[in-house]
Parts: structure tokens; sequence; C-alpha cells
């Protein structure tokens, strides 16, 4: 078998992620930005019976007929390009004798397979048709070296983005954890619809090419009149970008500015928000998206300073943790929530193709982090397609306009998001935020008698919908998407 070296898979991503993207139409944002035949050897991955232990796919040694996809500069999973059998290895150093559960996030039906490792074997089979997490069995680790190996015989498709290695008496501690400080907020369940706003220092004015500077886009913005259009559209709550793409928060948060200067405000513009919804009633859930290089932008300079390129990425989430701890407690009872984008690198913090240090973030920490300042604030973090990334979270993300039946007291009772809160976003226009020049806003996708129906559901099963709207830089939104809401609050809130 042919490799590619380590070297030259890093200045592949670093050269793929440099390719920035102008506006929100190009590219894809899940297109493919990656070498199909990257093929390699990493050092022997270190297993720990006190954390989670995350073997990303694109870690392994594997067969020539599977390929390594790459999705918004990001390793996603491996995938059966040519018929079987398959053969994936890990090599895993212990420091001691040691169980552990074998959990792997797979895709295919009608697979058989055998994982072995220091001369043990286990069969075992998946049909599934979405992602899943599929139990492969228990291993025993010696101290030192190991390989572990997955041999996929089918030849149906099959795709695996990483196994979880975890002591099982660990994985039982945590998850009772998880659960019992789990949130079941019935204002949530009860809400019918909220609005969503990705709203930031890249957001454009309809017309011109010039976007006003930080400080002074914060100072502009008038609170009032964006509290009133919330009011006016009938939405229990609000889900409100603190960053999207770029770290850059409008508040005078310390953590950050510790980091990097520049990217904090002397106006609490988030504080006002805050305020002003939590006297009409509304509640407020932020959005986070810690920086990470995507398809729409790119912040090279924070996520050097934070720790981000680093492949041990302690650095990076220790210094998101303080930022969430000081936001957290700042605004306390006020913020109702969170809403974690790009969980999948959270995950697997080797989606860049570095090895070493830890494979996956701490959730538990970043959790209670998250809930500084108000034990009942509500957690989720977005793993797009994929299963959930924890127990340490309270509702599905549910990015994409969603309908589900079948839950219990609005809670799915199984499957990839078991125990937590249905929930689902969408966009009303053609995109999440408004940060291309010169465009105006699309008109709305859906009727207000479309989007009253799928209201109705969703009161009926007790999940809510989050309705983004792309917003101008000077806080205005479409007069045609707001007509449409003013409809849905008549027909809603009004009767």
């Amino acid at each position: 078998m042919m490799y590619i070296s380590k070297k030259y898979w890093v200045v592949l991503l670093l050269a793929l992620i440099s390719l920035q993207a102008q506006s929100q139409d190009s590219p894809d944002p899940y297109a493919e930005t990656g070498n199909n035949a990257i093929k390699r050897v990493v050092d022997p991955i270190v297993i720990n019976s006190k954390e989670v232990n995350v073997l990303s796919g694109g870690l392994a040694e594997k067969s020539a007929n599977l390929k390594t996809t790459v999705l918004n500069f990001m390793f996603q999973w491996i995938e059966s390009e040519a018929p079987g059998p398959y053969i994936i290895k890990w090599n895993l150093k212990a420091s001691k004798v040691e169980n552990f559960e074998v959990v792997a996030r797979v895709l295919g039906e009608d697979v058989n397979g055998v994982l072995s490792c220091n001369g043990k074997s286990y069969d075992f089979a998946s049909n599934e048709k979405e992602w899943s997490e599929v139990n492969l069995g228990t291993v025993e680790l010696r101290k030192g070296l190991n390989t572990l190996q997955l041999e996929i015989k089918s030849d149906q498709k099959f795709n695996l983005s990483a196994l979880k290695l975890i002591e099982p008496s660990y994985s039982a501690k945590i998850d009772e954890e998880a659960l019992k400080i789990r949130q079941k907020a019935n204002w949530f369940k009860d809400a019918g619809y909220g609005l969503m706003f990705q709203w930031t220092n890249r957001a454009t004015p309809e017309k011109g090419d010039t976007v006003k500077p930080w400080d002074k886009k914060i100072n502009d913005f008038d609170v009032d009149k964006f509290v009133n259009m919330v009011e006016e559209s009938g939405a229990a709550y609000v889900i409100w970008s603190m960053t999207w793409g770029q770290q850059y928060i409008s508040a005078p948060i310390k953590s950050l500015d510790k980091i990097i200067k520049g990217r904090t405000t002397k106006r609490d513009l988030l504080g006002e928000m805050a305020n002003r919804l939590y006297e009409k009633g509304i509640k407020l859930i932020f959005y986070y998206h810690y920086g990470y290089d995507c398809y729409h932008s790119k912040d090279s300079t924070w996520l050097q300073a934070a720790g981000g390129y680093k492949a041990d990425k302690t650095e990076l989430y220790q210094n998101i943790n303080n930022i969430l701890t000081e936001v957290g407690n700042r605004y306390g009872e006020k913020l109702n929530g969170w809403f974690f984008d790009g969980a999948q690198r959270y995950y697997d913090t080797h989606f860049d193709g570095t090895s070493g240090g830890i494979s996956t973030a701490n959730f538990r920490k970043i959790s209670q982090a998250a809930k500084k300042g108000n034990p009942q604030r509500m957690v989720t973090y977005n793993s797009w397609i994929l299963p959930r990334v924890t127990e340490y979270q309270d509702y599905y993300a549910g990015e994409g306009l969603k309908q589900f039946t079948g839950l219990e007291d609005g809670v799915f009772p199984e499957g990839n998001y078991k125990g937590l809160q249905a929930h689902t976003c969408f966009t009303l226009e053609k995109k999440w935020g408004h940060i291309d020049k010169n465009t105006t806003i699309a008109p709305p996708e859906y009727s207000a008698e479309e989007l009253v129906e799928r209201i109705r559901h969703a009161r009926k099963n007790r999940y809510p919908l989050s309705i983004n709207l792309e917003m101008y830089e000077d806080g205005s939104v479409s007069p045609k998407s707001l007509e449409v809401l003013r409809k849905v609050r008549g027909a809603i809130r009004l009767k």
C-alpha cells in the first residue's frame, strides 16, 4: 500500500483553507474540498481511560478502495469508492491493560465486518440508512502499542467518520451526569416559533461597497427598533449570532481582549438586547461559531492567537470556555440558551489533518461553562447530518426545515438524538446571513400559510421552529419577509 506523507497532508489542507470564498454562493458549504486519495501513516494515538477517545477516520491507515472526504475544509469521513472488502487500521498507545467500548459513526446498509485487536476478533453487523452510532463491542488494550483494525466484508457502499473508545465505567458516569443536568424547558417546547439572525461584523448594506468599522456598526445599531420588529413578528425567542465566522463580539468581553485586541466593543449591544427582550418576555439564545476556517470566512489571526492551528486544541477550548463563562455570568438569567455550530470540529479535533494532543473537546467542561450564570440555560451542538456529539446537551440543533412526529413530549424517544428536545432551524429567504455586497435580500421561500401549517404541527408535537432572517448592516430586514411574519403572528398568536 502506498502512502502520502504527513507533511504533504498538512500542506494540502493549508492550501485548501487558504482559498477563501468571497460570497456565500461559492463554493457550496458542503462541497468536496479535499484530495480523495490521501493515505498515510500517523503516530500512535494515546488512549486515556478518563476521557472520550475519538479515532478520526482521517488518521487511519486504509485500503486503496477507500477515499478521504473533506467537506467545507474539514475531514468528514472515509467512504468506499470501489468494491470491498475494506481495511481500516489505527495504531494506539495505552498506559495499562484496560477494556474499552468501541462505537462507530457509520453509514451503510447490509454491512458486515470484523473488529480485531491484539489477536482477538469480534463480528459485527450494521444496516444504517442514515448516519448512526453502532456499538461494535469491547476490546482489551495492552500496555504499550496496540493495533485496532476494522475489516468490512460487504461490497455495499460504506462510510465511516470515526470510532469512539471509552472505558465502560467512565461512559456510565458521564452519561448519568449529563442526564441529571439536562434541561427540558417548557417555554421552548411550546414556543411555536422564534427568529434567528446571522448579523455580525460582516453584515453588509443593501447597496454600496463599504462596510462600516466594527465600533461604528455596533454604535449605530438601533436596539429598540430591532426589539419592536421581533415583537411585531410574534416570535417567542431570538437566536442571535454572538459570532459568525470571525471572532468579533459586540460587548466588552475581557477574556477575548486578553487573546486578541480590537474584537470587542465599549457598547454592550448584547446586554442591551438581552435587557429589552427580557422586558418584553422574549427569550434569548446566543449562536456561537468559534471562528474556524469555512467556506464563507477565515479568521487566521484569531485562530493563531487562540491556539486553533495547533495539533493539540487544548488551549483553543480553554480560551473558548473562558469566553463562554464570562458571557454567561454577564447576562445571567436573561440568556436562555446556546447554539454551538460546527460540532464535528469539537468532536474530532483532528479534522484539519493534525495528530497528537486531545482527540476530542471536553464537552462536559464546555457545557458547564455555557451554563454559568444560569444553570437552566439550554445547549445544543450542531452536528449537521451526523449523530449527536455528546450527551451534554439539551436540544437538537435541527439545521434545515424538518417536521417531526413520534416524539414523546417533544423529545426524541430513540435514534441519533434520543433524549434531546426536538427543534428545527431554517432560512426563510436564500441565505443565513447578508454578507454579499450590493445585493437585495431574496423573497421569502415560504408563504405565511405554509409557515402557519408547520408551526401548528410543531406546537401539537411540542417543538419549536427557528426562522432565520437575513439582516442588512443597518439592522433592517426584508419588508416582504416581515409582512409574511405579521400574517403568521395574526394566525398563531392573536387567536
